[in-house]
């Protein structure tokens, strides 16, 4: 008699990270859904004995399972090997340094039953900072620009109240959902470790590009926005630290992130799914905006030529014609690096 496929797959891409991909695997194991889950661990060519640790303590255990890269080749192609071995009807993306809350299955699965056209779901999160020894929760929606992008209206979403699921002491939780690529289109809404995601829609969306080693989670997730309907629901599921050497912080990465703006929006065009009037307009102002931050960065960095394009190309579409201009005629001496996209 064959096994009855898993409500999750919990893929953890891991490189060189041994404790704490252990650690990993420990909370996902403490879930409420244990019994209705899979892992995939996906070791990226580690030189730091994970692989012979993993199967030393989960030998036994069907619900592990451990696949290996003999050639390191970055976090997205394990992601993407994660998910072609997967059989859940869920998946969840868990960076190997993060973990997760022992509910956070059980109320993306309440979720799921509620509300049947929801494709994904974030759930809140929380981080540690070892550096700075801080905490701070609610880093979703604090963290991630898109959910304060112009044209995007969160009030608009739908609400209904969850029930926590059967054995969490937990009050109701606040489930919003609705269309949200106006929102992405202008930022990143999410952290891995806390979307998951209906198995059709992971595939729908295409794989992660391996070419990218920061944000690639962005890039993949506008691209999921459009298989349909998105959620966030407010109760914390993951929990981050930061801080660590080995971690690529999204902290000054004001370059990094106007660049992969421009990737995020040339991959959607490429898709030929962004096809009603609405959704081409607002492709078109978020990538007004892009040029504008793009070309902000680049007098920053010295590139005047290219800098001044992008800025000349975002004036013609009236994207912030005043400051446009006063860049244009300011350049370098105006340089200064906001926070990308908080800037009014």
């Amino acid at each position: 008699m064959s096994r009855r496929p898993p409500a999750f797959s919990v893929i953890i891409p891991t490189h060189n990270r041994c404790s704490l991909v252990a650690r990993a695997i420990a909370s996902v194991l403490a879930s409420t859904m244990t019994n209705d889950m899979e892992i995939i661990v996906v070791d990226d060519a580690s030189t730091d004995g994970t692989m012979q640790a993993l199967q030393t303590t989960h030998q036994q255990d069907a619900r592990v399972r451990i696949l290996r890269l003999e050639v390191n080749q970055g976090p997205s192609v394990g992601r993407n090997c994660g998910l072609a071995a997967a059989t859940g009807d869920l998946v969840l993306f868990l960076d190997s340094d993060d973990m997760l809350l022992p509910d956070a299955l059980g109320f993306a699965d309440v979720a799921f039953q509620q509300v049947p056209e929801l494709q994904f779901l974030t759930l809140e999160g929380e981080k540690t900072s070892l550096e700075w020894n801080t905490y701070e929760q609610g880093i979703v929606r604090a963290r991630n620009p898109g959910w304060r992008a112009e044209g995007f209206h969160a009030e608009l979403l739908q609400q209904r109240s969850l029930e926590p699921p059967a054995g969490v002491d937990s009050p109701p939780r606040v489930l919003e959902f609705g269309d949200l690529f106006p929102a992405i289109l202008f930022g990143d809404l999410f952290f891995l470790s806390g979307l998951v995601i209906r198995m059709q829609a992971a595939l729908a969306a295409g794989p992660f590009n391996p070419r990218y080693r920061y944000l690639e989670d962005w890039d993949f997730s506008a691209r999921l926005c459009l298989t349909g309907v998105g959620g966030y629901l407010d109760h914390v599921g993951f929990h981050r630290e930061t801080g660590r050497a080995d971690q690529l912080g999204r902290a000054g990465s004001t370059w990094r992130r106007a660049l992969m703006h421009q990737h995020v929006l040339a991959n959607l065009r490429a898709t030929g799914q962004v096809d009603s009037v609405e959704s081409q307009l607002l492709l078109k102002r978020a990538q007004a905006a892009a040029d504008y931050w793009f070309g902000r960065c680049l007098l920053e960095q010295r590139h005047d030529h290219f800098g001044r394009a992008y800025l000349t190309r975002s004036l013609r579409q009236a994207y912030k014609p005043a400051k446009s201009l006063m860049w244009l005629v300011g350049g370098q001496q105006l340089a200064r690096m906001p926070r990308y996209q908080t800037e009014a």
